[in-house]
């Protein structure tokens, strides 16, 4: 009888030192339950910056300007692209005043604070007279972009890009007295000296890319994204499609090859050149001449290869309307949308969330992941590095963990995907239901990058499902 009752008592003890080692190991676990969202592709517009259709406005400058400037509230505040067309004809006789400058400032404050990406060009000649409304000297168009740069520095974080180098009928480099390898060549080298750095400059044909930068080919793709001029200059092409050399912006089939690598090439080997090039740099213009070459399909195959990511959206309009009597006849969320409409949806980039994942560990020393997996259907890709956070809010409580992405998505090119490995520490967080938000977003700007799905949005990004972080597992699924 003794002996079963110090027995009893060896077993009670022991199932006492089990109980309470198990409660000091849970303690210490965290048993985690994800229940993902649902987050089906749409086939919204995206009010995303900048990326898609872009206004023109023309200003001419002068010490008594009266400019029709923006509201800075109201329809026209939402993320988007204007071109901004600056006429300097009325100082081609001398440097711009210090009125003229004082009105050029307040052009650009006006559309900074109206929340617009903006695409800037300076000219002379608006009439295709540009030998007439031009300077006399090279010396004076040098005076002005020193003296357009030190107030387009300014605004730096709202200009996206400046195109061309001041000369040719309406800006376009061509139809100029300085039009010519050498003109060129010093006048995009001063641009490049005086214009800061975070702009993108861009020149209208890839001969002329190859000319001012000494290179016959693109940079690689490690040595994309810094500030010298061949990781900074893009492309910006007004005769897009108009003809089979995109009005002499290839060489013709008629024509000889050249042995010169800088030179001019045929249609196929520019879009190759495009197709390296502007995976790192925008390219952008307007479509124009009704014909077979910008029919829908043959355009949007155009755009994809060439990466375009912005477009005038009111020239040429035959072409435009062309587009929206046609439509998308392939399969998915974009069936038998009219072409004018697809290819507004693709310019740029346009990110999908394909899938997410949360693979937790809640053992103490080791880390768990959360998986995201982003696609890139647009037409390019981005050109300024995003912002990626995933948030975790107690929806019991309010507490808040956010968890920076470190990672870049300009090198998510057009028609890839990417799968990102977010490491996560469970035991960082108290025990409760979260909810799990991805938010994408431009630190320039501070506008939020939408993907292309249909989800609950909230202040801290799109509703990715709840996290259930436990200290005991749930006795039943």
């Amino acid at each position: 009888m003794r002996f079963k009752k110090q027995l009893l008592s060896i077993c009670l003890l022991l199932c006492i030192i089990l109980s309470t080692g198990y409660f000091l190991a849970t303690a210490n676990l965290r048993f985690i339950y994800y229940t993902p969202a649902p987050c089906p592709e749409s086939a919204k517009e995206l009010s995303n910056p900048y990326i898609g259709w872009y206004q023109v406005r023309r200003y001419l400058l002068s010490d008594t300007a009266d400019f029709d400037l923006p509201a800075t509230a109201g329809p026209e505040q939402r993320p988007g692209l204007v071109l901004l067309e600056i006429n300097l004809q009325n100082y081609a006789d001398r440097p711009i005043s210090s009125a003229g400058l004082s009105h050029l400032h307040t052009l650009f404050q006006t559309w900074a604070s109206a929340e617009k990406q903006l695409i800037v060009r300076f000219l002379y000649d608006w009439d295709g007279n540009a030998t007439e409304q031009e300077p006399k000297e090279r010396s004076l168009i040098l005076k002005h972009m020193s003296q357009a740069a030190s107030v387009v520095n300014a605004y730096s974080d709202r200009i996206y890009i400046l195109q061309g180098v001041f000369i040719g009928s309406w800006g376009e480099m061509h139809g100029s007295d300085y039009a010519n390898p050498e003109d060129i060549r010093i006048l995009m080298d001063h641009l490049n000296t005086v214009i800061s750095p975070d702009i993108f400059l861009a020149v209208r044909t890839p001969e002329q890319w190859r000319l001012v930068t000494g290179r016959a080919e693109p940079v690689s793709a490690e040595q994309a994204f810094n500030p010298s001029l061949p990781a900074r200059l893009g492309l910006f092409n007004d005769g897009m499609l108009g003809s089979d050399t995109d009005l002499n912006t290839y060489r013709a089939p008629s024509s000889e090859e050249s042995s010169d690598s800088f030179g001019k090439r045929g249609r196929e080997e520019e879009i190759h050149f495009q197709n390296l090039l502007c995976a790192s740099v925008p390219n952008g213009g307007e479509v124009v001449i009704d014909n077979p070459l910008n029919d829908f399909a043959a355009a949007a195959a155009y755009f994809q290869e060439t990466h375009v990511s912005y477009l005038n959206s009111a020239y040429d309009e035959a072409v435009l309307s062309k587009w929206k009597a046609d439509s998308y006849r392939g399969e998915g969320v974009f069936h038998g949308m009219n072409g004018y409409d697809y290819i507004g949806r693709h310019l740029g980039y346009r990110y999908v969330l394909r899938d997410f994942a949360c693979t937790p560990s809640g053992l103490p020393g080791e880390t768990g992941l959360f998986s995201v997996t982003l696609e890139n259907i647009g037409f390019s890709g981005a050109y300024h590095p995003f912002e990626l956070t995933l948030s975790l809010t107690d929806i019991n409580r309010g507490r808040a963990y956010t968890i920076p992405v470190l990672t870049d998505l300009r090198p998510l090119a057009a028609g890839t995907k990417t799968t990102l490995n977010i490491p996560f520490d469970s035991l960082s967080c108290p025990t409760g239901i979260y909810r799990l938000c991805l938010k994408i977003s431009d630190p320039v700007t501070g506008c939020e990058i939408h993907p292309a799905n249909d989800m609950a949005h909230t202040a801290d990004g799109y509703v990715l499902g709840n996290l259930e972080i436990r200290s005991f597992p749930k006795l039943s699924q």
